[in-house]
């Protein structure tokens, strides 16, 4: 599955490339055109380079708080799952919300 999914991202990012190159380049090409395609490819892949990693950044820290900070707080937290009462403060409304809607 990892090697799957670092696969779509290769292709993902090789397609980019490929596409935005192509058509860029297809015109005619002066010397003061060329540098300012480079400069363009240049700072989108680095947007695109910021995006991935700060994406990969939110996702992992989302989960290590899944794990470490809101997993303990839920095993004491009783909530069958055909419960329909309202909660009483919005400690008790946070805890309900994260325990149903929680990924398995």
């Amino acid at each position: 599955m990892n090697n799957k999914f670092i696969q779509k991202i290769l292709l993902a990012i090789s397609v980019v490339l490929f596409c935005t190159t192509e058509f860029a380049y297809a015109i005619e090409q002066t010397p003061a055109l060329k540098d300012a395609m480079k400069t363009m490819v240049t700072k989108f892949s680095l947007a695109m380079a910021g995006v991935v990693v700060f994406s990969i950044l939110i996702s992992v820290g989302l989960s290590l708080y899944n794990k470490f900070f809101v997993a303990s707080q839920i095993k004491d937290y009783k909530l069958s799952k055909d419960s329909l009462r309202t909660p009483r403060d919005t400690e008790e409304a946070i805890l309900m919300f994260i325990t149903k809607n929680r990924l398995k």
